[in-house]
């Protein structure tokens, strides 16, 4: 491996406390994230995409990308589809080897076991849970198939740590598997792309800068001094141009720019399907005076004359007429106009007010508006009070801390995370904490987030997960199979160590209830020993009950209450002791 991907992988592993493992599995890891994680909008876990070793079919990571979410589970698909009722479905699959050359072989393997295996309808070789869990959620994908916008995108890459030379052997290898996969009839798009060392050095690299394009603005006006703002301008922006803050440099949707807006694209409605009947039909120079506009926030706005250098930007309200224009761009000209709002502000507030404000004026569920409640404001700055070994980073917005360097990832606390772990520990529902996150939200929306809790609990939540992360990567992988119950852990966690019953996320007792568990956590060494505990409860409850060490269990209601009631009976054994 050259100095410069080694450091690179380097720096990645100690970022994300992987330097225990191998050199082949931090290749894997580093490739996984370098490759998927651009593709969404908030930051993904690579231990959620590496698959193990045995038993993988050359598939050494996968993603599953359903409109725009990453998806870890094939209930999840379920729950997305009774969320938006339809799906735009792409797979990502992975080959990283830390060979300094492109291995036809391999490439050959994994075209074999994608075509015959992978999406098969049935499967002839043995293969590891990963790969079940990937198979079972390609399968609920097919078996809602008529809910599918179109058939599901297919994005092979076959990553080295040579360079890429379009040799003629392997390209006609790759050409070849992928034919193979387009003869099945199950993809709208097949691409099979090799990654060498630079590739995968520039896309790392690309993790840790912002997004910025440059457009032509013919028309502009500028506003008024506004306080918090540096600069805002409402204009007319030319579709040619527009389209180049929607675009990635493979032509896909950057749907990164649209993390901030309060929700995802809601496909085929009443609204999206008149925005595309305008542009099908041929109104073109009508589309400017029919739609109501699109509202970008920037960090930096560079005007040189016409032109206009956008900087770390969100497309904050405009998501569905975005998606509908960028769908139909085939049929778009330069007759399309689009009417934006610019706003240059590195305020914050000033830019979560104008996130709530403008998706305030179109017909949006409050559980879409909850991340820009006061209650996520004040557990990011509580959490930015913790110093030391306690340090963490709350996700308020996607990715605000992805470019930050000298920050441990596995410090990063998402929104996302922050609901599975609060909600785990202290709503009871470790069973609900592998579904689509939407869906938790809508079961437990009365229980958390709310404005009158206190941050202490959900914080305490986050440390715990925190601790246990740390633990686990320093297992053998044998013994890594208890991974899937890490949320019932955290309940275990709870129960078997609190001194008294949770006083609620309202109750001013709340504080030093949750400094006496912060106590079981102090240093890494004791966090083992109680996590050890803990455990050994999950895996008691499990053999009680009957099930197995497997990630269905995980979704079972009487494992909960058993958990509970094994925790409290070793608490007051040793109270009694």
């Amino acid at each position: 491996m050259d100095p410069v991907t080694q450091s690179l992988v380097t720096d990645f592993c100690e970022s994300n406390s992987l330097t225990n493992r191998d050199s082949s599995k931090q290749f894997e890891h580093f490739a996984s994230y370098s490759v998927f994680s651009s593709r969404f909008p908030e930051e993904i876990e690579t231990s959620d995409t590496v698959c193990g070793d045995g038993g993988d079919l050359n598939v050494d990571a996968f993603a599953v990308k359903i409109n725009g979410r990453f998806v870890v589970d094939a209930d999840v698909v379920d729950d997305i589809l009774s969320m938006s009722g339809a799906m735009d479905v792409e797979f990502l699959i992975l080959q990283a080897k830390t060979s300094g050359s492109f291995d036809g072989a391999a490439v050959l393997a994994l075209g074999d076991n994608l075509v015959k295996e992978v999406f098969a309808d049935c499967q002839s070789l043995p293969s590891n849970d990963d790969i079940k869990r990937f198979i079972e959620i390609k399968n609920r994908v097919y078996q809602n198939a008529a809910k599918l916008k179109d058939n599901p995108v297919c994005r092979v890459f076959y990553a080295c740590t040579g360079t890429w030379k379009s040799d003629p052997y392997i390209t006609s290898i790759i050409a070849r598997k992928q034919e193979e996969l387009e003869d099945t009839n199950l993809f709208s798009e097949v691409s099979f792309e090799p990654l060498g060392a630079r590739e995968l050095q520039k896309l790392y690299r690309q993790t840790k800068t912002s997004i910025s394009r440059t457009v032509k603005i013919d028309s502009l006006v500028t506003l008024p001094v506004i306080r918090g703002v540096e600069a805002a301008y409402l204009g007319i922006l030319p579709a040619s141009e527009f389209l180049k803050l929607l675009e990635d440099e493979d032509g896909d949707m950057l749907r990164t720019v649209f993390v901030d807006n309060v929700r995802d694209f809601q496909g085929v409605n009443p609204v999206n399907t008149d925005i595309a009947k305008t542009i099908q039909d041929g109104d073109l120079d009508q589309f400017v005076l029919r739609n109501n506009g699109i509202t970008i926030v920037a960090k930096s706005i560079r005007p040189t004359s016409s032109q206009y250098l956008l900087e770390d930007y969100q497309i904050v309200n405009g998501c569905q007429t975005s998606h509908v224009i960028f769908e139909n761009r085939s049929v778009v000209t330069g007759d399309l106009h689009v009417p934006i709002k610019l706003i240059h502000t590195e305020d914050e507030d000033v830019a979560q007010a104008i996130i709530k404000s403008t998706n305030k004026q179109t017909q949006v569920d409050e559980n879409d508006l909850l991340a820009f409640t006061p209650f996520q404001h004040d557990l990011e700055d509580f959490y930015a009070a913790k110093n030391g070994d306690f340090r963490l980073f709350y996700e308020r917005r996607g990715k605000q801390f992805a470019r930050s360097d000298g920050i441990e990832k596995g410090r990063i606390v998402t929104k996302g995370m922050q609901l599975k772990n609060y909600a785990s520990m202290f709503c009871d529902v470790p069973n609900q904490a592998g579904r689509y996150q939407g869906t938790l939200l809508k079961n437990n929306s009365e229980r958390v987030f709310q404005n009158d809790h206190r941050p202490d609990a959900y914080y305490t939540a986050a440390f715990a997960a925190y601790r246990f992360e740390i633990a686990i990567r320093r297992l053998d992988i044998a013994e890594r199979g208890i991974r899937p119950f890490k949320f019932y852990i955290l309940l275990a966690f709870r129960c078997r160590y609190e001194d008294q019953s949770f006083p609620g996320a309202k109750s001013k007792k709340c504080e030093a209830y949750c400094n006496k568990l912060l106590e079981q956590l102090a240093d890494q060494q004791n966090s083992k020993d109680v996590f050890d505990e803990c455990v050994t409860i999950v895996k008691e409850a499990l053999n009680n009950l009957g099930l197995e060490l497997e990630r269905d269990s995980a979704k079972s209601r009487p494992l909960v209450e058993e958990v509970k009631r094994l925790s409290v009976s070793r608490r007051t054994t040793t109270a009694s002791v």
